[in-house]
């Protein structure tokens, strides 16, 4: 007889690829910081976006819906963390979105992340990374 599968180890199972980027830092001490904190991740048109820093962006065109995923970065403090959120991906003016993209997370201030994808990044994209 087969046994069903119960909602919550899929949720478990989804959710733990996740897990990677809520890993505390490490301290000069060696141990583990207890304020861990997530990593600035967009999932976009089936890549994966990492920053969130730089806010100062030539936004383009809206390009459509991405996601940052769910974050507990605190799993033990008895709060369920933030559940997943969707804002809009723009162009960034000058680069293809397969490498950077902008994200709007409220009226007027938008944030670059950088496809985690290893390319090596062109001038326009390192000019707003390096600053003036």
């Amino acid at each position: 007889m087969k046994r069903p599968i119960l909602p919550g180890a899929v949720l478990a199972v989804a959710a733990a690829p996740l897990a990677a980027g809520c890993a505390p830092s490490p301290s000069p001490a060696g141990g583990a910081q207890p304020e861990a904190s997530c990593a600035y991740v967009v999932e976009y048109g089936g890549r994966s976006y990492l920053g969130g820093g730089v806010t100062e962006v030539p936004v383009g065109e809206p390009l459509g819906t991405a996601t940052l995923p769910a974050c507990d970065d605190t799993p033990n403090d008895g709060g369920d963390g933030q559940g997943p959120a969707s804002v809009t991906a723009f162009t960034v003016r000058g680069v293809d979105p397969a490498v950077a993209v902008a994200v709007a997370e409220d009226a007027g201030t938008y944030r670059l992340v950088v496809a985690d994808s290893g390319q090596k990044l062109p001038p326009e994209l390192r000019k707003l990374l390096d600053g003036p």
